[in-house]
């Protein structure tokens, strides 16, 4: 199994074209991991013993999240130190080339380094110097999208245990990138300035890939899910740690004495 891997969906032929030109150039060698489709979600759910647990995930969002699901399941079978993940939208800074052909920076001990930027503000510390300018950051705030990362075998183990106990409860970005973080032992990276962008952020007005998944999430159509009294009784005290604000502002304190800021994550072509 190759180290990098391109999420998509088999019969995207335009923005395999673009994955195929861009990763050509950038000299980096993949291979694509065929994303699963919404008919195929019920028989890989079941596959994997995992159950739906909210009744706001639509169809598209869960299809997403077994995709990235199986891949991590990959890592742990096939024993990898690490793996790339790319979805089929994004875009390379120029210094992307160097940096992926040569992963000397990658730490020795970490779960997940995201790639991209979604362009919001992010608690990071001022990280070590990794080449050309760019800072390895530890990030201990949430920031969302799932186009560019790397995962380590240590990472994806901690993935797929968590989502075996709490079940598909909410799009997988907010499983890598907010419930993972929250963890006091989670090592999770952010490369500053970001290596790649989804078109979508890259360009707000662009329509060269149009997103099913946006979409979906307009309309919200959901799966429909009985919840179990303990599942409700879970919901309600997790809305209620979210009202805590005065919580979360003395964690934010506390990082802040740490040497931690909130930082807006930039991308430079």
């Amino acid at each position: 199994m190759k180290k990098v891997a391109v999420v998509s969906l088999i019969d995207e032929h335009e923005r395999r074209q673009h994955i195929d030109s861009l990763f050509d150039a950038h000299n980096l060698d993949f291979s694509y991991f065929d994303a699963i489709n919404k008919t195929q979600v019920e028989d890989t759910l079941q596959k994997h013993g995992l159950k739906v647990q909210s009744a706001r995930m639509s169809a598209g969002e869960v299809a997403c999240y077994l995709s990235h699901y199986c891949l991590w399941q990959q890592v742990i079978a096939h024993k990898l130190p690490y793996l790339m993940v790319f979805e089929d939208d994004i875009y390379f800074s120029k210094r992307a080339k160097t940096l992926l052909n040569n992963l000397d920076w990658l730490p020795n001990d970490f779960d997940v380094i995201k790639l991209e930027t979604m362009h919001g503000r992010v608690m990071i510390n001022k990280g070590i110097d990794i080449m050309l300018d760019h800072k390895l950051c530890h990030m201990r705030s949430s920031h969302m999208g799932m186009a560019g990362y790397i995962i380590s075998q240590k990472g994806a183990k901690k993935l797929v245990t968590m989502i075996q106990g709490l079940g598909v409860d909410r799009p997988v970005d907010h499983i890598m990138f907010d419930r993972l973080i929250e963890q006091k032992a989670s090592k999770v990276y952010q490369v500053s300035p970001a290596l790649c962008i989804q078109d979508k952020i890259y360009n707000e007005q662009s329509t060269r890939f149009g997103s099913c998944l946006e979409e979906e999430r307009q309309a919200r159509p959901v799966i429909k899910v009985k919840l179990s009294a303990q599942q409700k009784i879970n919901r309600e005290l997790m809305r209620l740690w979210t009202q805590m604000q005065l919580v979360n502002f003395s964690r934010s304190l506390l990082l802040t004495v740490g040497g931690y800021k909130k930082q807006k994550i930039e991308y430079k072509e």
